[in-house]
C-alpha cells in the first residue's frame, strides 16, 4: 500500500509516481461544469493507461483494466477543489 500525494485547491495539475516498478504520470483535471475531477493514468512512454476516469470515493481507477499494476482508489470524502488530499487519499494497492 502507497499513498500517492494530491494538491489541493488546484483544477489541472500534473505528477508521477513509480507503482510495482512503474513510472506512471498523472494528469488530474477539475471539470467545473459537473463538478469533479477526472484523471489520466499515462505509462512512461506516454502510453495511455487509465484516460478520463472520474475520481470518485471509492472507485478503483484500473478497475476493469488489464494491468499489472495492481488497485488506485480514492478514499475519504467526495474530492473538491478545497479537501482535495486533505480529507481524502489516493490509495494503491499492489497485486495479490
Amino acid at each position: 500500500m502507497k499513498t500517492i500525494p494530491l494538491t489541493r485547491g488546484l483544477a489541472d495539475f500534473s505528477f508521477t509516481s513509480t507503482l510495482n516498478n512503474m513510472l506512471l504520470r498523472f494528469n488530474v483535471r477539475w471539470l467545473t461544469r459537473y463538478s469533479y475531477f477526472v484523471v489520466d493514468i499515462r505509462d512512461a512512454n506516454n502510453e495511455p493507461i487509465a484516460p478520463g476516469r472520474g475520481l470518485h470515493a471509492g472507485v478503483d481507477l484500473l478497475s476493469g483494466l488489464n494491468t499489472s499494476i495492481g488497485k488506485i482508489v480514492l478514499e475519504g470524502e467526495t474530492p473538491t477543489l478545497t479537501n482535495l488530499g486533505v480529507t481524502n487519499n489516493l490509495i494503491w494497492y499492489p497485486n495479490d
